[in-house]
Formats: C-alpha cells, sequence, structure tokens
C-alpha cells in the first residue's frame, strides 16, 4: 500500500487530508519534539500522519528548506 502524507496545494505543503501544515510538523520536529508530542498537539492526525509528514521532509530536506 502507498500512502501519500504530504500534499501540495496553492503552493502550500499540507498534511494530506487536513488543514496542518507541513510548516507545523516540521517546525516542531526541528524544535525537539517527538512524533508523538507533535500528535498530541494537533488531534486531527494521527500519528501515522506526523511520522509519514516528518519522513516526507527528510526525504526531500533540500526541496522543503527551500521552501520553508
Amino acid at each position: 500500500m502507498n500512502t501519500q502524507y504530504v500534499e501540495q496545494r496553492e503552493g502550500v505543503y499540507w498534511v494530506a487530508g487536513t488543514r496542518v501544515s507541513l510548516d507545523s510538523v516540521v517546525y516542531a520536529f526541528l524544535d525537539g519534539h517527538t512524533a508523538e508530542s507533535i500528535a498530541q498537539s494537533f488531534p486531527v492526525l494521527t500519528l501515522e500522519q506526523v511520522y509519514g509528514a516528518i519522513t516526507f521532509y527528510l526525504a526531500n530536506r533540500p526541496v522543503i528548506e527551500a521552501y520553508l
């Protein structure tokens, strides 16, 4: 199964199917928050979605850092 965790809408990256920006997850991750604490901060996200967003960031770091 291939799940898409991040999507781009109107030039902005979002956690797929939500109104949570990838920026929010990435900045929390870079501040040292765990995936579990990020999921608690954004109750609309599952832990799987948080890990998926972090993995997307890590796999596409140069592109996302330029975007941020």
